[in-house]
């Protein structure tokens, strides 16, 4: 598996793992992205792709930022201050 396809597969688990958190069942992600039950588990489960719109809807549905759903939590934090970081100099 090369390292695009792991990182894919690695979003895919978050957004589950995410979902299931939060309570959210397939039919009701699938409801707020206006697809099927279908369509959206097959985008879950990597039969299909998941266009970078609905990636961005998915974290606004799941409240999350898309860096975290990409990155996942530990990595938003240290952008998040390495950004902060950087604007303070600019400032500055």
């Amino acid at each position: 598996m090369n390292a695009a396809q792991q990182l894919v597969d690695e979003i895919r688990e978050r957004i589950k793992k995410i979902r299931l958190e939060k309570g959210y069942s397939q039919d009701y992600m699938a409801d707020k992205l206006n697809i099927s039950q279908n369509a959206y588990h097959k985008l879950e489960k990597g039969y299909s792709r998941i266009h970078l719109l609905k990636l961005i809807a998915i974290s606004k549905i799941l409240e999350i930022e898309l860096m975290e759903l990409i990155n996942g939590p530990e990595y938003v934090y240290i952008f998040s201050k390495y950004y902060k970081k950087t604007l303070l100099r600019k400032v500055e």
